[in-house]
């Protein structure tokens, strides 16, 4: 009872004290009034705080769409998603060396080592008739005799032993393979769906997808992706081809002069990273049996461009100073052509496991929020 007295005057002491009106402390349940809300304002923030998850919850979203938090400056009972997953559009409390490690123990558990050797077998198979559906459509084209130029620009991409036997054997094939609309155009271009064929079971296999779609569906995709991986090439080359004489062109019969000169020959290299870094999103987005948000620019995609020009440079400073493909002649220039496109489908394959676990973090974030606004709502 002394205890209790005690705390009762202490309590209207600081109630007089801070200048609380008189009979603000309430004997009955021990709490000073205006500082605890009353039962009936309880009851109040937890109906608004439920008809914000409801409508949250509820609301409809594009299909193929990720799950994001509700937005709004009033979110006391969500987390907020950490500042670099925000710059992908997304939202997720994991941090970046957690995401990487995830990343990781999904490349080794999907074994995308052996995934990159299955698809580099049938790369490598799709890789001439490829060129050649290449070569018919720059057969459309107004300009004569661009092809030999594109294609000495593209295999310059190449490793270095590999060149001169893509150039002759691609040369040849185009020049025998005449007719654009012959039997011959069409057959290459089903031997060369194969390759993203095979492409697209490499990304069911990193969004943990399993094939539901139909052969002839998988065929005519696989055919649209093709030639739109054809006209974005196409373009990217035309560019590093013929763009240093179209921006002096332009640069002497315009205006701006010399600084548009400048401005052009930076925007010559731009455009094929940014052709490049679309054609993994496009990728991306169309061939996994799954349901994914479109984005411009994702870690995969920005993980493509920034690796395989330089590990395509370093495989060729490795072949030059240690390698011994020239002693074999055409046995050594497959071999390293072949470990060119293993390299280049283990990368693109490792993207596409760092955008699955990203995404992945993304929808538990969503889901644990939505717990929490359920959870306060009660």
């Amino acid at each position: 009872m002394a205890t209790g007295a005690a705390l009762v005057c202490g309590a209207v002491s600081a109630a007089k004290r801070f200048g609380l009106p008189r009979g603000a402390y309430n004997r009955g349940r021990g709490k000073i009034a205006g500082l605890v809300p009353t039962p009936a304002e309880n009851h109040e923030r937890k109906a608004k705080v439920a008809s914000r998850s409801a409508s949250a919850l509820t609301q409809p979203q594009e299909e193929g769409s990720l799950p994001r938090a509700a937005e709004g400056p009033d979110r006391p009972f969500e987390a907020r998603g950490l500042a670099w997953t925000r710059l992908f559009g997304l939202e997720s409390s994991l941090p970046a060396r957690v995401w990487l490690r995830r990343v990781w123990k999904a490349v080794v558990g999907d074994k995308c080592e052996d995934l990159a050797a299955q698809m580099s077998y049938f790369s490598l198979v799709a890789l001439f008739p490829f060129f050649i559906v290449l070569a018919a459509i720059v057969g459309y084209l107004p300009f004569t005799g661009a092809w030999p130029r594109v294609l000495i620009w593209i295999t310059q991409y190449f490793p270095d032993p590999v060149q001169p036997y893509v150039f002759g054997t691609v040369t040849n094939l185009t020049h025998e393979w005449g007719g654009l609309l012959s039997f011959g155009l069409v057959s290459a271009i089903w031997i060369a769906t194969r390759a993203v064929i095979s492409l697209m079971d490499g990304l069911n296999a990193a969004y943990n997808a399993p094939e539901t779609r139909g052969f002839w569906k998988r065929r005519l995709m696989a055919c649209g992706v093709m030639l739109v991986f054809a006209l974005a090439f196409l373009t990217a080359f035309a560019l590093l081809t013929f763009g240093g004489r179209l921006g002096h062109w332009l640069g002497t019969h315009s205006e701006p002069g010399a600084a548009f000169v400048v401005l052009w020959h930076v925007m010559r290299w731009v455009i094929p990273l940014a052709l490049l870094n679309f054609s993994v999103n496009f990728a991306n987005y169309v061939l996994p049996n799954t349901k994914r948000p479109w984005q411009w620019v994702t870690p995969g995609s920005l993980f493509v461009v920034a690796v395989w020009l330089p590990a395509t440079i370093g495989f060729n400073a490795f072949l030059r100073h240690f390698g011994a493909a020239g002693a074999y002649r055409a046995v050594g220039a497959f071999f390293v052509l072949m470990t060119w496109i293993y390299i280049t489908n283990f990368i693109l394959l490792v993207a596409a496991e760092m955008d699955s676990e990203l995404e992945k973090a993304a929808r538990t974030f969503h889901s644990e929020n939505a717990a929490r606004r359920i959870f306060a709502a009660r």
